[in-house]
């Protein structure tokens, strides 16, 4: 029995934390033992720790001696059925990092066994425990890819951003045996790192104080130059920025790697160890993969929350353009004498453009065409705010000098220098067939009369700049056959593709051709604006149309 070998891992060994045929199928284990004991010449058994065998016993190897023994010193028997009650020869452990899995068992009926087969039974314990290790590792990989597919699964199934975040650093506790894991992205001017989301970290920790770029330089690494970077002890390593908060919170190693998108870097994940340990190239790849995956996660639900909030501030802005369309008038004023047209083509859904037709009295008509500075909200904003004030003057105010004054001064009170507008303000006497106007920087509109085109010359400044400005008006009679043409400049400016503008010249030879073929005013108007839609093409149009045709019968 000199020979017999004893695991010194076996002992103290009370509680097994795995075996054989964790991670080695029976037929594998049948295979391994029944080729070692034919090689071998001697009845080897696998077994359990406890020396339960795990295969059914081999073939009864060849009559002879083992193969380093004298002949006739082992009958070459089979095991007992209960080899863990029967003494044995040689018990061999199976050991992987100072756990026991095993036992590679030879009974006493086969003799003694010499240096030989002892050190062939250790290659065999070795052999074993490697296959063991390999399995479990393939098996671990594979869990770890499956939990990454369904990561993967979970962040492209996930909208909203603080759900995907707590996924992310739930998921790196679980795949890294971490003691816990934090998630940090960085603020809008990219200086500072905010928590966003952690898994096991206390309140206390999470407010010991910010995590300034400029402070840290383990975050710089890692954010700028994208780095994984390692940290062996927070104790003790001077980059660390509280390590008396880490030695409160039990946390000793950390890893820390960049959430980047496309080469944009979106924060920092850092997942922490509660001892001292040293990070594999695995682990690396796998949080590395995780961080990334984390990146498209959160870049796809901010776009997801910005499509949502863009959907909802669209649905706004189309109920705030039906609410501004519903301010121009569904029919043009009828009166006698006086053919009325106006067109009105916005270049977004709110526009800042305007007509507006006013009543007042049974022979009085005030027309007025607005151009507001800029496009969109801003725009549309201001025009309903100079539609009102001009509205409200123009009821009450006979002088349209004054009346402009007066609105200019209201824009002026409300809006900053850089807003204004132009605009045309008129009105027709239709019983003595004249008209009276005042124009505030807006185009000089067009008057069309026996074959010629004339601009209506009285001119001012734009409302909006000065609250000290005034106007002139000037009034001019009407004939029958002639026709008013007022526009703002979205029909002027309107480009072609070699970024040609229509101009006011091509605004009077179509305005004469619809005059010249007897055209109604809806027709003139229409024709006006065809023709500026043929030479632009399918160029994209940058500004509000607003085109209003009065003709004289």
């Amino acid at each position: 029995m000199g020979h017999m070998v004893v695991a010194a891992a076996s002992k103290g060994h009370s509680t097994v934390l795995a075996t054989l045929t964790d991670y080695l199928a029976e037929e594998s284990l049948q295979r391994l033992q029944d080729e070692f004991a034919s090689a071998l010449r001697v009845p080897v058994r696998v077994c359990s720790p406890e020396g339960v065998p795990v295969a059914k016993a081999s073939p009864a190897p060849p009559e002879g001696a083992g193969i380093d023994e004298a002949p006739g010193a082992g009958s070459g028997g089979g095991l007992a059925a209960d080899a863990g009650g029967a003494a044995s020869v040689a018990d061999v452990p199976i050991v992987l990092e100072g756990e026991l899995l095993g036992r590679l068992i030879v009974p006493p009926q086969a003799g003694a066994p010499g240096p030989t087969t002892v050190r062939l039974l250790q290659l065999m314990a070795t052999v074993i425990a490697r296959r063991w290790n390999r399995q479990k590792l393939l098996r671990t990989r594979i869990a770890e890819l499956a939990t990454m597919y369904r990561l993967t699964a979970e962040f492209t199934g996930r909208r909203d951003l603080q759900n995907v975040l707590d996924l992310v650093t739930r998921t790196v506790v679980e795949l890294l045996g971490a003691r816990a894991c934090a998630l940090r992205l960085l603020n809008e001017d990219q200086t500072e790192l905010v928590v966003k989301s952690v898994a096991n970290l206390s309140p206390e920790y999470l407010n010991k104080g910010p995590i300034l770029l400029s402070e840290s330089q383990i975050d710089r690494e890692v954010v700028t130059e994208g780095k994984t970077v390692t940290i062996a002890d927070l104790m003790t390593d001077p980059r660390v920025l509280y390590p008396a908060e880490a030695a409160r919170e039990g946390i000793v190693s950390g890893l820390c790697a960049p959430v980047t998108y496309k080469g944009h870097c979106e924060g920092v994940i850092r997942v922490y160890m509660a001892e001292r340990h040293e990070f594999d190239w695995y682990q690396r790849s796998l949080l590395e993969a995780i961080a990334a995956q984390a990146a498209a996660a959160i870049v796809n639900a901010r776009l997801y929350e910005e499509a949502v909030h863009s959907a909802n501030l669209r649905r706004h802005v189309s109920l705030a353009g039906e609410a501004q369309r519903r301010m121009f008038a569904n029919e043009t004023p009828k009166r006698e004498g006086f053919d009325i047209e106006a067109l009105y083509v916005p270049c977004f859904e709110l526009g800042g453009d305007f007509y507006d037709f006013h009543e007042l009295g049974a022979d009085n008509l005030g027309v007025a065409v607005c151009d507001v500075v800029g496009k969109g909200i801003r725009a549309s904003l201001l025009m309903a705010s100079i539609r009102a004030s001009l509205r409200a003057h123009a009821a009450n105010i006979y002088d349209m000098s004054d009346v402009l004054a007066r609105v200019n001064r209201d824009l002026c009170a409300a809006t900053g220098s850089s807003d204004f507008a132009t605009l045309f303000y008129g009105v027709l006497d239709t019983k003595k067939r004249r008209l009276t106007y005042a124009n505030a920087g807006h185009l000089p509109p067009l008057l069309i009369r026996q074959g010629r085109c004339s601009p209506l010359t009285a001119r001012g400044g734009v409302i909006g700049i000065d609250p000290e400005w005034t106007w002139r008006h000037e009034t001019m009679p009407l004939s029958p056959g002639d026709v008013l043409l007022i526009f703002t400049d979205g029909l002027t400016e309107a480009l072609n593709f070699q970024d040609e503008p229509f101009g006011q010249a091509r605004v009077e030879r179509a305005a004469l051709s619809a005059v010249e073929r007897g055209l109604t005013a809806r027709g003139i108007a229409q024709h006006a604006l065809w023709e500026m839609r043929r030479f632009a093409g399918l160029q994209t149009r940058f500004d509000d149309l607003t085109l209003v045709a009065i003709r004289v019968s």
